[in-house]
């Protein structure tokens, strides 16, 4: 199968996938194949950069396969990871709307394919079929709670915290060890919003308190009930919930 059918392949596939979708379940499949033909299926090798933060428009992406990481360089030059994506997600939806730079850098952390959209094409959509500005504008609100969700946690809890709360988060609620070579001082700072040693010492506490067990190939939790405690929530609130 050459290039060119190999992409008509997947987008029938996706066609099929759009089907499923809650507020594209009563259209027809000839609309489907309008929506989904007015994109395009890349391909990204992993370290590569899909789009980079201030540049022109790149339009909306959906990640069918892989993983992307979005990140933005603050006011300092840190770069700060604000979203892991892993399928089946859109990311840089905004620039679909309003068609202004992009908000954020994403780089390719495992080999990963999309489905991408221009700005200009998905606009044409929105004009033919209504249902797909509405159903971005839910996911924008969506994640406009969850950007505030995260600024409150920045603002009002220190950096011990945050990281006994990631370190829940990326352990899967205490079920799997932390891969230490997918997950660096480096990487877990770019998402907790702070400094590797910041990341050092918070890790070197929660050891040393009998919350971890830290070595150069995982982090594994020991006590639940300690991580919620200095992630200063209720263990109600850190309950992991499977990702659908």
């Amino acid at each position: 199968m050459d290039h060119k059918d190999s992409q008509v392949a997947d987008l029938e596939g996706l066609v099929a996938r759009l089907g499923t979708v809650s507020f594209f379940k009563n259209m027809p499949v000839s609309a489907l194949k309008d929506i989904v033909y007015a994109g395009q299926v890349r391909y990204y090798p992993v370290g590569s950069t899909i789009f980079r933060e201030g540049e022109d428009a790149a339009g909306m992406h959906v990640l069918v396969r892989g993983q992307v990481h979005l990140s933005r360089v603050g006011v300092q030059g840190i770069e700060y990871i604000v979203h892991i994506i892993r399928p089946v997600i859109m990311f840089n939806e905004i620039t679909v709307i309003d068609n202004q730079p992009n908000p954020v850098t994403a780089i390719a952390n495992e080999a990963s394919t999309t489905w991408h959209v221009s700005p200009e094409s998905y606009q044409n959509l929105m004009n033919r079929y209504p249902v797909v500005g509405i159903g971005l504008l839910k996911i924008l609100a969506e994640r406009n709670r969850m950007l505030l969700a995260r600024y409150e946690d920045i603002m009002s809890r220190p950096v011990l915290a945050r990281t006994a709360k990631l370190l829940y988060t990326l352990s899967k609620g205490g079920q799997h060890p932390i891969n230490r070579h997918d997950h660096p001082n480096q990487r877990i700072a770019a998402i907790a919003g702070t400094v590797p040693e910041a990341i050092s010492r918070a890790l070197k506490i929660l050891k040393e308190n009998g919350v971890i067990e830290c070595t150069r190939y995982q982090i594994k939790i020991i006590s639940m009930k300690a991580l919620t405690n200095y992630a200063q929530v209720e263990p109600t609130i850190l309950e992991y919930k499977h990702a659908t």
